[in-house]
């Protein structure tokens, strides 16, 4: 009954909530639409006014370069920029050279950054009170320099000014410009955000507009399907609880009270659901059944642990017959590249059979994959399998004796083998494997390469394979890959099982 009346009147609640929802979000895009259409304004001032300066200080280079006079070029040029309409700000003009020919009374022009490819960049200063434009040729050579205080940008924006409820700022990089502050956002508003890049200047002007807050009708719509919902959902609650539930509970008394091999009295029921009595009945009934299937559950059980024990041992039968072929292979190849290639995949069916190997030897404990003894194995087939390049690598151990599940130790197994033979790869001699107990029912497991821990002199593509390698190994571990470059070393959590699993 409860859940008939919750059921019944949830699709109700979900529709209304869903269209007040629609409604939000359609607030939401017409009031970026005329975000954007009032960024638009301000960007065609923005840039109106600042592309004529820019246009006389190109003109302006040219004839610096030609004119018997450059000077008074300059000079004719500086006045120019500074009478209206024009945007005042402080300017220096270039011509062939690296050094300004000219520029404003007390300006000193700041270092162009490089321009190759770019018509303009432009830089905002730390605390957001001026703007610099680089205006550079196409092979990259600078032509000249402006800057424009916040004030006089904010005037060329916002005059006329535009009636609205938001804020009008530059941004470059991680700096900010403010040209038009706008009100704080209340409790029940949330803004939108717009950019317009300036071209390929590196800069953009942003508009922080306000959405309308949300009404009570609004909120009205939303909250009364719920609070139906939940009124419905009490009423059908108290109903089961009288009819339903306590009958239940009494018959769940005498139920776990019930030990197998004996009987047990059912309770009267007064409930108008017989049910309640018929369950109790057929209870009584699956005892008898279960009591006459335990032993033959307990012979199943027997059967499909020799079953998975014979799995165990044949898949590292197998798997030793793989390797051993491919040790073959590689001992019969002329090729240095494919003798090795056949020792790197034998490395990960070895490892892999040494987690099934393991695993088979404690199977009847039921306590997991011991790392220790694995780690110990795997680290003598890396040696005896290691390239001729790597024949003197040490592998120093200090694994602690804990234990994990299958899936934990073949990845283990497999991102210890990847770690050390990039490092044998890499010039390594020695390789140290630490496991250590943490707190939480966790252990850490280090590998740490002395060749790792300085510029890895390697091949480009097998490090980034290495490192997506790794790094998806320590997915499969559910943990995060740490590394410490300066030491060479690689870390990760493992889950380990109890001590008395």
């Amino acid at each position: 009954m409860f859940f008939f009346l919750s059921i019944g009147l949830l699709p109700l609640g979900l529709i209304a909530v869903s269209a007040s929802f629609d409604n939000a979000r359609a607030n939401r895009d017409k009031a970026e639409i005329e975000a954007r259409a009032t960024l638009t304004t301000h960007v065609q001032r923005f840039t109106l006014a600042l592309s004529r300066n820019g246009s006389t200080i190109r003109s302006a280079r040219d004839a610096i370069i030609e004119a018997n006079n450059p000077e008074g070029v300059c000079a004719r040029t500086l006045a120019r920029l500074a009478r209206a309409p024009n945007t005042p700000g402080r300017f220096a003009l270039f011509g062939e050279g690296p050094e300004p020919r000219c520029r404003s009374e007390g300006f000193v022009p700041p270092p162009a950054p490089p321009g190759r490819g770019a018509v303009g960049r432009g830089l905002i200063s730390p605390d957001g009170q001026r703007l610099t434009i680089f205006l550079y040729q196409p092979d990259g050579t600078i032509e000249g320099v402006a800057e424009y205080d916040r004030a006089t940008l904010a005037d060329v924006v916002n005059k006329p000014v535009v009636p609205g409820n938001f804020a009008v700022s530059l941004v470059e990089g991680g700096h900010r410009m403010l040209l038009r502050p706008g009100p704080a956002a209340s409790a029940f508003e949330s803004g939108v955000t717009v950019d317009f890049p300036v071209s390929n200047a590196g800069y953009a002007i942003r508009l922080n507009a306000l959405i309308p807050p949300v009404t009570a009708t609004d909120l009205l719509v939303i909250l009364t399907p719920v609070l139906m919902w939940l009124w419905a959902s009490l009423v059908g609650w108290i109903i089961v609880q009288w009819l339903l539930l306590r009958p239940l509970g009494r018959l769940q008394g005498v139920i776990s009270a019930y030990r197998p091999g004996t009987s047990f009295d059912l309770p009267a029921v007064r409930s108008p659901a017989q049910e309640i009595d018929a369950l109790g009945q057929a209870f009584d009934q699956a005892a008898q059944t279960v009591a006459r299937h335990e032993a033959e559950l307990e012979a199943a059980v027997a059967r499909q642990t020799r079953l998975v024990r014979e799995v165990h041992h044949r898949v590292k039968n197998n798997l030793q017959v793989v390797a051993s072929l491919l040790n073959l292979h590689s001992r019969g190849s002329t090729n240095e590249q494919v003798a090795a290639a056949y020792a790197s995949i034998q490395r990960r069916v070895d490892a892999l059979a040494v987690v099934h190997r393991n695993h088979y030897a404690e199977l009847e404990a039921n306590r997991g994959v011991a790392l220790k003894p694995l780690i110990s194995e795997l680290a003598a087939n890396l040696r005896a399998t290691a390239p001729s390049s790597a024949s003197g690598t040490q592998i120093r151990l200090d694994v602690a004796p804990v234990y994990v599940t299958q899936d934990v130790a073949v990845s283990v197994a497999f991102l210890v083998t990847e770690i050390v033979e990039f490092g044998m790869f890499c010039g390594s001699t020695m390789v140290s494997v630490v496991i250590e107990p943490e707190e939480g029912g966790t252990a850490r497991l280090a590998v740490e390469v002395d060749a790792l821990s300085q510029t890895v002199d390697c091949d480009e593509a097998l490090a980034d394979r290495f490192e997506r390698i790794v790094t998806g190994l320590a997915r499969q571990l559910r943990s995060a890959l740490e590394r410490d470059s300066a030491r060479g070393r690689y870390s990760v959590l493992l889950n380990v099982l109890p001590s008395d699993a």
